[in-house]
């Protein structure tokens, strides 16, 4: 987005509402999830439940 596409988009988003306020997160930490070689182990438990479902 060009800084002049950001402008125009932020004036059409305040449109919408009467009001409303900017939060800004700052992140005391950060970890990088390479899904490529390690996935979550919920991700993990849900293939296993739709790979025991496909089976059944």
């Amino acid at each position: 987005m060009t800084p002049e596409q950001r402008v125009v988009w932020e004036a059409e988003v305040r449109s919408l509402y009467d009001g409303m306020v900017r939060i800004v997160v700052t992140p005391t930490w950060a970890k990088l999830i390479d899904f490529e070689t390690t996935l979550p182990s919920a991700v993990e438990e849900l293939v296993r439940e739709r790979a025991a479902r496909q089976r059944a």
